[in-house]
């Protein structure tokens, strides 16, 4: 065991947001704390939240600017077929933006997911980047053997979440339609930034405002958009998964939720390797 750390200590330790830190502490269990010292004060082990720390950056895959256009792409032809996107478990339509963001953050994901394996275990995985008329489930659709493509041997799941998102959650159609369901779901943390459309298109709107009132205001804050870091959260069984009402600050519309801790996600480098080996 390392230095004792407390909670202030911890939190700039790992230089994170307070909220952020008490978000993976106590809605993930991501890090556990020591044994209480005091009344309603926390000890936290120096070590095993450089761990965790170390897990985080083991499993963050940087993805570029290519990676976010064939994302982009495919938000892009999934909206212009009219694609209904609902919220989850509701009849309320999501907004433009709105949609192409989830879908450009749900791909995004995957290519980390397919990156990920390339780089840390010398595994090739082809995505299902193509528009269907009907959802299909499985997001990995076919594994390079070293010879031969080959189809999985289980139905893989990968779902992506906020950057500082502590949940890994399905709708309940997802797990309880068999032809929807897959084995296994993977949680990706893709970071982009809230204001990625702008950040892609930034010459036009320069072009389209550089003569008005305010733009001397603001425009070198108007960024580029480059490498966008994604982690590989974990892994679970949907058996593992808990049918819930609500989470902790979300109470779910219509019904209920299955859900998984990110901080109870399979994410060991030897639970990663026997992941890509039974796919």
């Amino acid at each position: 065991m390392g230095k004792t750390l407390t909670k202030k200590e911890a939190i700039e330790f790992l230089g994170l947001e307070e909220n952020v830190f008490e978000n993976y502490f106590k809605n993930a269990e991501e890090f556990l704390a020591l044994p209480r010292v005091g009344k309603g004060r926390f000890m936290f082990d120096e070590d095993t939240l450089k761990t965790w720390a170390d897990g985080i950056k083991y499993r963050t895959v940087d993805l570029g600017i290519s990676d976010y256009a064939r994302c982009l792409d495919f938000a892009l032809a999934m909206h212009f077929r009219e694609y209904v996107a609902s919220d989850f478990g509701t009849g309320r339509q999501r907004e433009f933006g709105q949609k192409l963001t989830n879908w450009i953050k749900g791909q995004l994901g995957e290519i980390a997911v397919q990156k990920f394996f390339k780089a840390k275990f010398g595994v090739t995985v082809e995505l299902d980047f193509d528009v269907h008329e009907n959802i299909v489930p499985q997001d990995i659709v076919r594994v390079f053997d070293g010879k031969k493509w080959r189809e999985p041997k289980i139905g893989v799941g990968i779902k992506s979440t906020k950057p500082k998102g502590s949940f890994l959650i399905l709708g309940a159609n997802e797990i309880e339609i068999m032809e929807r369901r897959s084995d296994d779901y993977i949680c990706c943390r893709p970071n982009i930034p809230d204001d990625h459309l702008l950040r892609v298109a930034s010459g036009a709107f320069k072009e389209l405002v550089k003569n008005e009132q305010h733009y001397e205001n603001y425009k070198q804050q108007i960024l580029p958009l480059t490498t966008i870091s994604c982690e590989v959260v974990g892994y679970c069984n949907y058996q593992e998964l808990d049918k819930v009402n609500e989470i902790p600050g979300q109470a779910f519309d219509n019904g209920y939720r299955y859900v998984r801790k990110t901080g109870l996600l399979h994410k060991k480098p030897d639970e990663w390797q026997a992941f890509v080996s039974k796919i």
